[in-house]
């Protein structure tokens, strides 16, 4: 049994020593993906999938310099900038989302973080789109604070 699945109660506690974790550091990448399928297997079903929709609520011009990325301002690319969009057109996106078979909903922000004023119109996308019986997810680069992550935790409730 590997170092993995002997701890598997530790990697679900999130409880792991340094050397545990520098043992699975060393492990070769494809073992790596070996044990994390079988672990995987032990707690969900392999056979099932969740099919989620993304949808980017703020598109383009984004201030980071990520090479892959084609929504950075720092690459000539055909993407429009964006501003964030309405409510209305979020929770449309996600109710077509959910009619096409999607449990999961993302919105995804092309910024170096959202301001308060935006952060406040996110979480009310947020708490719409769970009012469609959708889980919800949202890639929104830096969170600023505290007390911005408290209300994104609380609009995620």
């Amino acid at each position: 049994m590997s170092l993995l699945n002997k701890n598997v109660v530790k990697l679900i506690k999130k409880v792991w020593s340094f050397e545990e974790a520098f043992e699975i550091f060393k492990m070769p990448f494809p073992n790596l993906i070996k044990e994390a399928q079988l672990i995987h297997s032990k707690h969900h079903n392999p056979c099932k999938i969740q099919i989620s929709a993304l949808l980017s609520i703020k598109t383009g011009a984004c201030p980071e310099n990520c090479s892959y990325c084609p929504q950075s301002s720092f690459y000539k690319t055909d993407i429009k900038k964006e501003p964030l969009m309405d409510l209305e057109k979020v929770i449309k996106a996600a109710k077509i989302a959910k009619v096409n078979g999607a449990t999961r909903f993302c919105m995804g922000a092309a910024w170096r973080g959202p301001n308060n004023r935006d952060l406040e119109k996110v979480c009310e996308m947020i708490e719409k789109v769970k009012e469609l019986g959708l889980e919800t997810c949202a890639t929104l680069g830096l969170i600023r604070n505290d007390k911005q992550a408290e209300k994104l935790k609380q609009a995620g409730k």
